[in-house]
């Protein structure tokens, strides 16, 4: 057992590239679905009631691997150029457990006639943080760490902005100025604002014609001081108008195969897959899944949706 939770360990700082003190961010292989999520300046942008629902369970094999649920819902506020929108994130790993409630507001800006728009977007909320010792075995009896349950509430917050038209767009969010972490010596959560500690997303993607089928190649950079910088690359082709079919690859060292089905105008489902070629694909034998549901609505009674886009 303890041998487990020293490969998870150092597995998890070989794949995030960071110290666990400074690592308050999630991953996600869908991460042009899960804009909402990613970037505040996102939301409102549909021009439709948009949510998504999102589970992934990672290295499935390893007892407290990581699992993450989230659930992100905006929508434009009708007649104006403001979004709004809600996040729920539950972050399970070892003995901790990380929950976000984050409100957000956007406001855009229309440019070049309306085919182009500019985004701007804060977000607002809190962290809950529970740390239980209790759960772990050890070798050794009494030790302080390990004999007590820490839970602690903190405000957070972040930003974001965003640029799209019909075809492309690109994207830049800082999702958290503070990073809530564990102080081990004192026993107890603190929450810090270090301009070197905040995580930074910059991403896009674009949608052309190749024949009879849409191409969609998306890029995801994250940077994050004293670590290096992250690449995600994936690329999706669309078929009959149904299905997203794509893979991608992280710059730490996993494969993955994505796959969209469109429902219908109302619902899309998501699934994929990670393939590691670390080390913790020996140990970890189901690998890693992540699934989500988007579901896209109106109140307003006008036919179908006013901006269709695929992102």
């Amino acid at each position: 057992m303890v041998k487990k939770y020293l490969i998870l360990i150092s597995a998890l700082l070989f794949f995030l590239h960071l110290n666990v003190e400074g690592q308050n961010q999630y991953s996600y292989n869908h991460y042009i679905a899960n804009q909402g999520l990613l970037n505040p300046a996102y939301n409102g942008t549909r021009d439709v009631i948009s949510g998504l629902l999102l589970q992934r369970n990672q290295w499935i094999g390893f007892e407290g691997a990581p699992m993450l649920s989230a659930l992100n819902v905006h929508g434009s506020i009708e007649n104006t150029d403001v979004g709004v929108g809600v996040s729920l994130t539950n972050d399970r790993i070892g003995f901790s457990n990380t929950f976000d409630f984050m409100g957000s507001g956007s406001y855009k800006i229309m440019l070049d006639r309306g085919e182009k728009f500019l985004s701007f977007g804060l977000q607002l909320g809190f962290t809950s943080l529970i740390y239980d010792g209790t759960k772990a075995v050890t070798g050794e009896y009494g030790d302080p760490l390990f004999e007590s349950k820490q839970t602690k509430l903190t405000f957070n917050g972040g930003f974001g902005t965003y640029f799209y038209t019909d075809d492309y767009f690109v994207g830049f969010s800082v999702p958290k100025f503070f990073s809530p972490t564990f102080n081990e010596p004192a026993g107890d959560f603190m929450n810090k604002l270090d301009v070197k500690n905040l995580h930074m997303y910059l991403y896009g993607g674009y949608v052309f014609d190749w024949g009879d089928v849409k191409v969609k190649p998306t890029l995801l950079v994250k940077e994050v001081y004293g670590a290096p910088m992250q690449f995600d690359v994936s690329a999706n082709i669309l078929l009959a108008e149904k299905v997203w079919l794509g893979v991608s690859y992280r710059t730490t060292a996993e494969a993955i195969f994505l796959i969209e089905y469109i429902i219908n105008r109302n619902f899309t489902f998501r699934y994929s897959g990670d393939y590691s070629f670390s080390p913790i694909n020996k140990h970890a034998v189901a690998g890693s899944h992540e699934i989500g549901l988007q579901f896209d609505f109106t109140f307003y009674k006008r036919p179908g949706m006013r901006s269709i886009r695929y992102f």
